[in-house]
């Protein structure tokens, strides 16, 4: 046989024993069947409404996976985003555009506040993340009634460039057409993967990894769990302050529900991306992939003519099938690795 062959085989065969060869797998099928279905998939004008639709569920995964990976979960994300909106919305007035600056501190401070509480009582005090971040949850619905008991709001006119260039007022026409090729959440998203490519090179993304493969390993070798448990919740908080600012220029208004069919939704786009419910495993960037799979399903749903009531049926099957394929590659890579070893 050629030795071109033999290389081959050793890549394909390299490729199958990786457990998060499955993400990419379901994600270039949903992507060919989401183009069988809609003609124009990849013209840069639908593509970019699918980047206006999939980036928030595609930084809420990240940054939930960066919470799992340490070992934890978050089911604040929800209200956490509609109370960042919330936030956002009552601070902004339509004819000062200063307050656009004065929502966004204001908005940043409280994300880090609630990162702050999570990763405090989960690290600190030891309370288990699913009682914790339940109870912060209702502690944002809270606030969010608080500062906004109806949907409404406003949102000074610059800050409607976060959705579309073409919306703020008197933008130049190159920076529209700019706009229609490259909306602005996509910059949003590439700022949140350099965040994450920073901090995974740090000694903090190494310590995420190795509290959430093993916490009393990783503090009998002298790390600071609580402080790195601490750190995964603010960036993932710091995560949805991304979303908010989306959102709250999409809508330019504030609800204190939008974010709650989010909070599953992230969780889930997380494990199809691959990320061990376990923690101490997975890739926040295959999260992205996950996010990506989950929305091309519901687009696929959309445009195959299936009821809206399966949507949600469909998406716990590619969950269970991603964990099962996932699963699947890991035993066909420990098979490969001890014949090897053999």
């Amino acid at each position: 046989m050629p030795r071109n062959n033999f290389s081959n085989i050793a890549v394909l065969k390299k490729f199958a024993s990786r457990a998060d060869s499955s993400v990419v797998v379901i994600f270039v099928f949903m992507v060919i069947l989401s183009a069988v279905l809609q003609d124009n998939f990849f013209e840069h004008r639908a593509m970019a409404r699918n980047i206006n639709a999939y980036a928030p569920l595609v930084l809420m995964a990240m940054g939930q996976a960066i919470v799992l990976i340490s070992g934890n979960v978050d089911l604040s994300v929800g209200s956490n985003l509609s109370m960042q909106v919330c936030l956002l919305t009552y601070v902004m007035k339509t004819e000062d555009p200063i307050t656009g600056i004065y929502a966004l501190v204001a908005c940043f401070a409280a994300a880090i506040a609630v990162g702050l509480v999570n990763g405090f009582g989960v690290g600190y005090l030891r309370i288990h993340p699913i009682v914790l971040t339940f109870a912060t949850s209702y502690m944002c619905l809270g606030t969010a009634l608080f500062i906004r008991p109806t949907p409404g709001g406003q949102c000074t006119n610059w800050f409607k460039g976060f959705y579309s260039f073409g919306f703020v007022d008197g933008s130049p026409a190159w920076l529209r057409n700019f706009g229609a090729y490259f909306p602005p959440v996509l910059f949003l998203v590439i700022l949140a993967c350099t965040l994450w490519f920073v901090i995974s090179r740090t000694r903090t993304g190494r310590y995420i990894y190795a509290v959430g493969s093993s916490r009393d390993n990783a503090y009998a070798s002298g790390i600071d769990t609580a402080k790195v448990q601490i750190k995964a919740y603010v960036v993932n908080s710091v995560f949805i302050f991304l979303v908010a600012i989306f959102f709250a220029a999409q809508n330019q208004s504030g609800d204190a529900r939008m974010g709650d069919p989010l909070t599953l939704r992230a969780i889930a786009a997380a494990v199809v991306g691959g990320i061990a419910l376990s923690g101490g495993q997975g890739s926040v960037y295959l999260a992205l992939l996950g996010a990506l799979t989950l929305s091309l399903v519901n687009k696929a749903i959309f445009f195959a003519n299936i009821p809206n009531a399966f949507q949600t049926l469909v998406n716990g099957l590619v969950v269970i099938l991603a964990i099962s394929s996932s699963a699947i590659y890991s035993y066909v890579g420990k098979k490969m690795a001890l014949r090897a070893g053999g």
